[in-house]
């Protein structure tokens, strides 16, 4: 081994071992988060009380942090403290769409709503509660009433399906959602100013709504699958203009 390997062979041991202490507390920190039920949203202990907590030094936990909120277990809010993400342990680019054929990104999106967004809803439908049933037609009413070109709309879409996932009461399920949340943004600028596919979907949601808290599951899986596909046709046709 050369000496120029060598050198870089030995800092790599040399990081490796400043990393170990910092992820075995991030670990702990993880741990904690489950164990007493914490919430997205809810706050942590602070800086101090959990160096205390896990004999560790104050520097030793902020690295543990970075390492936290780079896998969105937390978020960091200077002078208010840190939080349990709201997406806990999903990152921005969780399947790594980022670096995948662009070209072909929308349609693969697509082709993998097609596969798992019927599946959901099917499920949806034979465990949905009265709670969970009264959250989905709340959020179809607000559909109806925002306009095309609201701020909110392609977030709205995405809080439906979202919801939708959790009717499966299926921890993975739900995990999977940013999968088809991503196909939605993306749909979503190519249909902005349609207004023939806004109507659609809104109609295309309360019939998932509606066969969801019917507790028909083949109806459910067909309402799901067919509005995939006619916004998928609705992309097309605007790519196509």
């Amino acid at each position: 081994m050369g000496r120029e390997a060598a050198v870089r062979h030995r800092d790599a041991k040399d990081c490796q071992r400043a990393d170990v202490l910092p992820m075995a507390t991030a670990q702990k920190v993880k741990t904690m988060i489950i164990e007493r039920g914490m919430k997205p949203g809810d706050r942590l202990p602070t800086e101090l009380e959990l160096a205390e907590e896990f004999g560790v030094s104050r520097s030793t936990l902020r690295e543990a942090m970075k390492f936290l909120r780079a896998e969105n277990v937390v978020v960091i809010r200077q002078g208010s403290g840190t939080f349990v993400s709201a997406g806990t342990g999903i990152g921005e680019d969780p399947l790594g769409l980022n670096f995948t054929d662009q070209k072909n990104l929308l349609s693969n999106l697509f082709e993998t709503r097609m596969l798992i967004e019927p599946q959901i809803a099917g499920l949806a439908a034979e465990r949905a509660t009265l709670q969970d049933i009264q959250n989905l037609r709340l959020l179809v009413e607000k559909m109806y009433q925002i306009q095309i070109d609201s701020a909110t709309r392609a977030e709205m879409d995405v809080e439906f399906h979202t919801a939708v996932a959790k009717c499966t009461h299926n921890d993975v399920l739900t995990r999977v959602v940013p999968i088809i949340n991503e196909s939605i943004r993306r749909g979503y600028r190519d249909t902005l100013d349609d207004k023939d596919s806004f109507e659609r979907s809104k109609r295309s949601h309360a019939g998932i709504c509606e066969a969801i808290a019917a507790g028909n599951y083949m109806e459910a899986r067909f309402q799901a699958e067919r509005h995939v596909w006619e916004t998928l046709n609705d992309v097309k046709e605007t790519e196509e203009r």
